[in-house]
Order: C-alpha cells, then sequence, then structure tokens
C-alpha cells in the first residue's frame, strides 16, 4: 500500500522519451522546445495506466467516513482517474475536447489521493482509539465489581464467625440475638452488593452501547437488503443478541415487531415479480414512517418479513407501534398497478421476556402474526409469554 505521506506520481524527468529515427548530424543549433513539445514526447502511458489502477482501487475500497460517504470518495476517485488518464477535463463542458498530457494536473490528482489517505488513516486511528478506551472502560468495571464482591465476602466472613462462636458457648439469648444480627447484616452486604453491580453494569451497558454505534458503519454495507435498504437476516441477528444482552445489563424493556406483506404471491402471480418487489419496497418505506427512532432497526429477514427491534420499548407501545404499522400499509397504494388491490400486512409483536433466546424471542412473536393471518390478515396481534405457550 502507499503511504499517505509519500508523492505517487513519478517526477516528468524520469519518464522514458519515444525512440524515433535518428536524426543526421547538424553543425546548427536545434531551436528551442517549448515545455508542452516536451511533455508530449514522453511515453507516459504506462505510468498512466498505473496510476490509474492505484485510484481505481482506492475508490472502490473506500468506506464511510462521518463526513464523507464511500460513495462520494468513490466519485471523487474516479473523476481524477478519468482526468488523468484520459484526459477528461475536471469542469466538463459541451465542446471542450480531451486535454492533452500535457495540460492535465497530476499533481492536483496526487494531493486528492495523499488527502483521502490522511483523512481515512485519521478515522481509523480515531475509531481504534475509540475501540481501546471502551475495552479498558470494560476492564475498570469488571474490577470495580470484583473488589466489592471481595469486601462483601469479608463482611460476610465475619458475621458467620460470630455466629459459630455463639453456637459453641452456648448460649440461647446471645445465639439468636447473633443469628439476628447476622441475617440483617448479610441482606444489607447482598442489597450492597445488588446495587453496586446494577451501577457497574449500567455503565458498561452505556459504554457497550456506545462502542455499537460506533462500529455499526464498518459493518453497514454487509448488512444491508439489497432491494429495500433496510437490513438484513445478519443485521438483524446481531441486533437481536446485542439487545438481550444489554437488557441482560439494565434491565430495560425491547420488544419485537414482525410484519408480513399479505399476498405476496398473488401479486407475483398477478402482475410479475417486479410488481412484488415494488410491494416490498412500498412496505419498506411505511415501516420508515412509523418507526422514526434513530435506535429502531428495521430488517427483512424473509422473502415478505419485516422485523423491528424496539429498545427501550415495553409491550403497550410495541402493541402501538404494530397498528399503526398495520393503517399505515392499508393507506399506501399498489405501486405497480392502478387497478391493483390495497396493500395489506399482517403483524406480531412480542415483549423479550428474559430468559429466551433471539430465535425463542422471535418464534413467539412469529406465532402472534400466524394468528393474525389465520383472523382474516390486516391485523395486529400480541405474543403469548413463555409460561403460558407451556401450559398450551
Amino acid at each position: 500500500m502507499i503511504g499517505g505521506d509519500y508523492p505517487i506520481l513519478l517526477p516528468v524527468r524520469f519518464m522514458l522519451f519515444r525512440r524515433s529515427a535518428p536524426l543526421a548530424p547538424s553543425p546548427v543549433e536545434p531551436p528551442a522546445v517549448s515545455a508542452a513539445t516536451a511533455a508530449e514526447a514522453f511515453d507516459i502511458a504506462p505510468l498512466l495506466d498505473a496510476f490509474g489502477q492505484v485510484l481505481s482501487a482506492y475508490a472502490q475500497g473506500s468506506f464511510d467516513m462521518p463526513d464523507l460517504s464511500s460513495s462520494e470518495a468513490g466519485e471523487e476517485l474516479e473523476r481524477w482517474r478519468r482526468h488523468t488518464v484520459l484526459g477528461v477535463p475536471l469542469e466538463p463542458s459541451v465542446g471542450v475536447p480531451s486535454l492533452s498530457a500535457a495540460h492535465r494536473d497530476y499533481p492536483g490528482a496526487t494531493r486528492a489521493l495523499t488527502d483521502h489517505r490522511r483523512r481515512e488513516k485519521r478515522y481509523v486511528e480515531s475509531a481504534l482509539s475509540d475501540l481501546r478506551d471502551a475495552l479498558w472502560a470494560c476492564v475498570e468495571r469488571v474490577h470495580t465489581v470484583a473488589q466489592a464482591d471481595m469486601q462483601a465476602d469479608e463482611a460476610t466472613s465475619i458475621q458467620i464467625s460470630r455466629v459459630q462462636t455463639a453456637i459453641h458457648g452456648i448460649e440461647t439469648g446471645a445465639v439468636k440475638d447473633e443469628v439476628l444480627q447476622a441475617i440483617s447484616a448479610i441482606t444489607d452486604i447482598a442489597r450492597s452488593r445488588r446495587d453496586t453491580q446494577q451501577a457497574a453494569f449500567g455503565m458498561l451497558a452505556e459504554r457497550i452501547d456506545q462502542l455499537g454505534s460506533q462500529l455499526e458503519e464498518a459493518k453497514r454495507e454487509s448488512e444491508t437488503d439489497v432491494l429495500t435498504g433496510l437490513g438484513n437476516r445478519k443485521r438483524f441477528e446481531r441486533t437481536g443478541q446485542r439487545a438481550v444482552q444489554i437488557h441482560m445489563l439494565n434491565r430495560t424493556p425491547v420488544s419485537l415487531v414482525l410484519i408480513d406483506l399479505d399476498h405476496l404471491k398473488q401479486i407475483n402471480d398477478g402482475y410479475g415479480h417486479a410488481a412484488g418487489d415494488a410491494a416490498l419496497q412500498a412496505i419498506a418505506g411505511s415501516l420508515s414512517k412509523v418507526f422514526l427512532r434513530e435506535s429502531d432497526v428495521i430488517c427483512r429477514v424473509g422473502g415478505d418479513e419485516f422485523v423491528v427491534v424496539l429498545a427501550g420499548t415495553d409491550e403497550k407501545v410495541a402493541q402501538r407501534l404494530a397498528e399503526r404499522v398495520v393503517q399505515q400499509v392499508a393507506s399506501t397504494r399498489a405501486p405497480f398497478a392502478t387497478a391493483a388491490p390495497a396493500l395489506s400486512a399482517s403483524v406480531g409483536y412480542a415483549l423479550y421476556e428474559g430468559t429466551e433466546g433471539v430465535e425463542a424471542w422471535l418464534g413467539r412473536a412469529d406465532a402472534a402474526l400466524y394468528r393474525a393471518k389465520k383472523e382474516g390478515r390486516g391485523k395486529a396481534n400480541g405474543a403469548k409469554g413463555t409460561a403460558e405457550l407451556r401450559q398450551e
């Protein structure tokens, strides 16, 4: 890889001359040659091709940064590649021909690539620094909890030792008093330990959540559904697992909403697969109008199924959002034909109960969605709890 602080384009004086037929010696001094004519005499095609390949490689390998998207960076580098290799003007206009090799802005292309590499380097260094800080925060929190546990264990041992001493003394009243005092002390110790752990876990959960947001951009492309632009199954699995882990730390409610486009097969059969794709895109747009928070993660997990992970959302709020989805989809016009039937969606929602895995959580929402379809489609149903399902 070419370093960000090193020049990329070789000076012109090191380029090779085109060979031509030798001229007969002349006693007369040859006329002066202009700089432009001299530049045209060099064979720079191989070097331009190599430089163009470098620019193309960086354009294709660009990634999103806070102040510059990967597509914007790629377009800028591609503009410089066309300029240096093909002679396309930087500011093209009608009737302007391609520029000759001597009139192309090679230093400008070098600066553009160098600036791009420096910007990427600063961004990567910043991201790695944030990651190191987050890991150290985890270490510090675990150390704090471990220290609190050691202190609590020591205090508990002292109380137990006092009870054992009283028992060996065979004094009934003393034993009773010591037992009651020990129980009270141990209860206080347990409460203090729980509060300390809860505070430490809460800070850890907040830091993990921040770290997840920072690293989200790096995985966005591999976790995006091509058709709708929403998250894909991989994104849901990662987000769902993280939501479960965060819930275990801070006990805030988290809900899941599962949406299924009704009659997709009939749309495909009656109007073609392009119409089915348009219907799915319309559903994606409807969901984006209902789930407005940045923390609401919307994913397409199947051919006609979408799922939304809602952090900090209890069952009542999830129910209202699920019903709003049904209404929003019903009010969306079919984008593929004026005479097409109205779109509809069936919805199931489930509050995470704290003991199940992601698949079981999704399974309860899927069972609720299935009941909504049996009731006539275009409805929203809440999931049954795990205890209720075991009784069935």
